[in-house]
């Protein structure tokens, strides 16, 4: 599903996102604060009271890596943000809302508990959750540097320390927010406390793929579901799981299921097939979800991770830790 723009500037530093379709702002917070790579980002006040609660986003923006900060806080039906760091507010509100999975439009999305109705209790207990995506794919694929064979606690403090040493701190709506670093101040590290040598050269390797525009989000969406992964093959430590999660959740993509082991187990198990369903079968079932198969995807990783899949609950980090290589 192609993404399209709701999207609008207010004035010189503020927008405003207008979700089509079910969309919950607690939930997607609740996601934020739960994963590794944006665990940080932490809302002032309750996300369960929307006008009280103001979440800050950092990170360089699309294109030219400029470091930028947002305050969201969701309003009247809609996302608003205040922008630090640029002038580009169409920008970062493009950003923001394909970081939200809100560049699609998911007025479909309800239909398929009637397509399916084994995911239709799923779908009930995140009632409006979509995809809560990577900021871009630069920090996907740096993340992937970071996390690989180690706890996404570990990689989360190893990327913290990372950014208090290398990123840019930024105040927007009265508060600090931090940037990861752009990727000449990746370029800039030569050791990183608690990381291998051989990340460093990695995350190297995933500067200079930015800095080429290899690593651009528009670009590997027009290169689209083969081409595009395949591109970021040849980055050194990316390897075929994490070229598809950079560019499914580095760029939003809306419409793939991809041949992972968590979302096929979970898959399996809501429709009692157990862990490795027959591929015909998983085609057959996930053609269902069109288009948006990786909402799907999303949301059974979410739910595998919460222990209310069916005969998955206790065995999902397992699964998780294999499916990563």
């Amino acid at each position: 599903m192609p993404a399209t723009s709701n999207a609008t500037a207010v004035d010189a530093r503020t927008f405003r996102i207008e979700p089509r379709g079910p969309f919950s702002w607690p939930m997607a917070v609740d996601v934020l604060g739960h994963f590794g790579p944006t665990g940080r980002h932490v809302p002032d006040g309750d996300p369960e009271t929307a006008a009280g609660s103001v979440l800050r986003l950092a990170f360089p923006l699309d294109g030219d890596f400029t470091p930028v900060a947002v305050a969201l806080r969701f309003e009247g039906g809609g996302l608003v943000g205040e922008v630090a760091g640029t002038e580009r507010v169409d920008a970062v509100a493009a950003q923001v809302a394909r970081i939200f999975s809100l560049d699609v439009d998911g007025s479909g999305y309800p239909e398929l508990a009637q397509r399916d109705p084994a995911l239709a209790p799923v779908m009930a207990a995140f009632d409006g959750l979509r995809p809560v995506c990577f900021t871009s794919p630069y920090e996907t694929a740096a993340w992937a540097i970071l996390s690989a064979r180690i706890s996404m606690a570990q990689a989360a403090r190893v990327q913290d320390r990372l950014i208090a040493d290398y990123g840019t701190r930024l105040r927007v709506a009265g508060k600090d927010a931090w940037s990861f670093p752009t990727p000449e101040r990746l370029l800039e590290v030569r050791e990183l406390p608690g990381a291998a040598a051989e990340k460093v050269v990695r995350l190297h390797s995933v500067a200079r793929a930015a800095l080429d525009g290899r690593l651009d989000a528009a670009r590997l969406r027009a290169l689209g579901d083969v081409a595009g992964p395949e591109s970021l093959l040849g980055i050194r430590g990316i390897g075929p799981f994490w070229s598809s999660g950079i560019y499914l959740r580095g760029c939003g993509v809306a419409d793939v299921f991809p041949a992972e082991p968590l979302s096929i187990a979970a898959l399996g198990h809501l429709h009692g097939l157990g862990d490795q369903p027959d591929p015909a079968v998983v085609a057959g079932l996930t053609d269902r979800y069109a288009p948006y198969r990786m909402w799907v995807c999303f949301l059974l990783r979410v739910a595998a991770g919460r222990g209310i899949i069916p005969g998955l609950a206790g065995r999902e980090m397992a699964i998780r830790r294999a499916s990563r290589g």
